[in-house]
Parts: C-alpha cells; structure tokens; sequence
C-alpha cells in the first residue's frame, strides 16, 4: 500500500528515477516529470501529498516559478532540491530564496534516505496541521466490534480507519497521518503492548488508547492494561464498557488539538 504520492520534477532522468527508487523504499509512489510543462499539466489533473522539484530545470531557476506551481497545488508542499556540489553558501542562499518564494521544504542531492525519510515525516506534519476533522485508528481483531466502535465514531464527527492486527496497522496505513490510535491488547501476532510501544517510538504525535479484557480470573483487564501502561498507552479501556466511557476517552486525547484549533481560528 501507498503511504502517499510524490510530483517529482527533474530534467536529468536518471536522478528522477533514483528519486522515485528511494520514494519507493519509503513506500511512497512517484510520479516523474521531466519538464516544467509537463508538471504544471499533471497538478492540472492530479492531486499529490508532496511536490519535489528541482532548483534547476533545463537552465530554467524553478525558485522563480514558485508562484505558479502554488497557483496550480496550494495545498500541497513543495520541496526544492538543490545539489550538495554548489557549496554551503550557496546552498544557503538557494533555501533562503526558495524559502521567500514559498518553498516549503530544501532537500540536498544526492539525497540520502534518512533526510528522505525526514522530508516525509515533515510532509505528513504538513498535512495534519491542516486537516480540521482528528483521524483514529481502531485496531481489534473482532470484526463485529471493530466496525461497531468505527460506526460510532465516525457518528460523532471522528475520522476513522480500522485494521486488524498491528501488522495491517503498519504495514496498511500511513501512521504518520493518524492522530489517536485504539487498540486491543491481546492480539495475534505483533500484540498490542508490543505495537504500542512501537508506536510511541516512531510516531510520537500519535495518542494512545488500549482496551482489553482479562485472560482468566487471576489475570484481570487491568493488569493486562497495566502493561500497555508502562510502554505508553495514554487511556485504559478495561473491556467490556459502554459507549459513553469510549466517547470520553477519545474525548481526552483529541481536546489538545480540537482547543489549538479553536485558538486559531478564534485568533484570525
């Protein structure tokens, strides 16, 4: 699956190419554009989640056009690669003036998968301060209840996604997207503590809530939920509850961004 798609703009087609070869490590599709023509025509009928462009395009300085490729995607970033070869002043002075122009990101080339992965990560930081609607994951390996909870938050005004496991939740969503994810504890495969604590680690905007039952009568839903404590779940949902606890719950973790959306939109 797709985490997400990339403009990419470049004369020289062989380092179009190793761009969308490394887009592609990261997950990511890319579509290769050769001339500034040729993109402007595709932001005419496509929509991307991130623009990668070139500083230099068959002698043209792309930085001049920044206005009308924005024209053409304001609501998609723009990243301007510039080659490491024209020195650090010179770098700095390209980011400066493609910064002033509108710019939303520099990257050098050659590039190098970790800045790529952090240009990606930044580019889904770009996409969830814009978004108004808070998207959570639901992750429950019983799909009558997955569903169930999924109906009745969307019911509420959430955005929701689900998934089966932690493995569909990696693997099948673009976490870098979701704001809150819920999540069983026992899970086949990547359990849920395990998942949780991964989460933390590399998504660390993401909030957390686990749900669970008990295993036996020694073993309670709160000492299973103890565990996805200690690694980072924000909210513990002992299972069974009513709807009104789950509402409350997801309540608690989306009233930070819901109040510094209100502050800015009360601010203008």
């Amino acid at each position: 699956m797709s985490l997400g798609s990339v403009l990419v703009l470049d004369s020289d087609r062989e380092q179009a190419r190793t761009v969308s070869r490394l887009l592609g490590q990261q997950n990511w599709t890319s579509v290769l554009s050769f001339n500034q023509d040729m993109a402007l025509k595709l932001l005419r009928n496509s929509r991307f989640h991130l623009l990668m462009f070139d500083s230099y395009v068959d002698g043209q300085n792309i930085i001049s056009h920044i206005d009308a490729i924005k024209g053409q995607a304001s609501d998609t970033p723009l990243a301007i690669m510039a080659h490491a070869w024209q020195g650090a002043k010179a770098l700095k002075a390209a980011q400066e003036t493609a910064k002033a122009a509108g710019a939303d990101f520099m990257i050098t080339k050659p590039l190098h998968p970790d800045r790529l992965k952090n240009l990606l990560q930044e580019t889904n930081a770009y996409h969830r301060a814009r978004r108004t609607e808070f998207h959570v994951l639901v992750i429950d390996p019983d799909i009558d209840l997955r569903n169930h909870l999924a109906a009745v938050l969307k019911q509420v005004g959430y955005k929701v996604s689900v998934a089966d496991n932690m493995e569909d939740a990696f693997f099948d969503h673009n976490l870098g997207l979701i704001d809150a994810v819920l999540t069983a504890i026992l899970i086949p495969g990547i359990g849920g503590v395990e998942g949780i604590a991964q989460i933390r680690k590399d998504f660390p905007h993401i909030r957390t809530v686990a749900m669970s039952q008990g295993i036996d009568d020694k073993i309670g839903a709160m000492h299973v939920l103890a565990a996805a404590k200690e690694v980072g779940a924000e909210i513990l949902l002992p299972k069974p509850f009513v709807m009104p606890e789950l509402l409350n719950a997801m309540a608690t973790v989306s009233r930070d961004k819901i109040q510094a959306k209100a502050a800015e939109v009360a601010g203008t």
